[in-house]
């Protein structure tokens, strides 16, 4: 796994998908982190809530996040105190529809890595006080060949689902203009 990993890397220079997916998880709740830091809070409960299969990075990184902020992060769930819920509303890398780089140019395939995270902060008494909803979006442009060494084998989540179709293809207008205006002219030309 490691070792395809360096390779597409290598191949490609590159993040991949969930480099990227962490890139952007990390952007957003690097602001939670500091609003809960801002309450003087020593010691919170990490709760994960929602069913996205990307839940398990939001708290990895939250908690790690929030140690580096001074905040110590419990680790029984059933535990009181302060708690903090966050829940994966929108994650993963999607893929927008391939284009040429230029009229003769190589097909390039923007991708688009995108999180947006909903985080409420209760206290030990259970009440609300504070509720954020941050985000981040990273983006970047990869040959439709390299997708298979950016994507993950393990967390399918984190994969975009690749468009078979081309946009922005000036080449076969302009082909197709031709040979039209070619025709128009032998037709009107064989008249004479």
């Amino acid at each position: 796994m490691i070792t395809v990993f360096l390779l597409g890397l290598a191949l490609t220079g590159t993040l991949t998908n969930l480099d990227m997916v962490e890139t952007v998880v990390l952007d957003a709740i690097e602001p939670i982190s500091e609003q809960v830091s801002a309450q003087g809070i020593e010691s919170v409960i990490l709760k994960t809530e929602g069913e996205h299969e990307g839940s398990w990075l939001v708290e990895q990184i939250a908690a790690a996040t929030l140690s580096e902020a001074g905040v110590n992060v419990a680790t029984n769930r059933d535990a009181e105190g302060w708690t903090l819920n966050l829940r994966a509303m929108e994650l993963g890398v999607t893929y927008a529809q391939t284009r040429r780089s230029w009229v003769l140019g190589g097909k390039q395939v923007p991708r688009l890595a995108t999180c947006e995270i909903s985080a409420t902060l209760l206290n030990p008494e259970g009440d609300v006080v504070l509720t954020s909803r941050e985000g981040s979006i990273l983006e970047s442009v990869v040959s439709p060949s390299d997708i298979i060494f950016l994507e993950s084998s393990t967390e399918k989540w984190s994969n975009g689902e690749l468009s078979e179709e081309e946009s922005g293809n000036i080449l076969e207008p302009l082909v197709v203009t031709g040979v039209v205006t070619a025709l128009v002219y032998l037709f009107y030309s064989s008249r004479d």
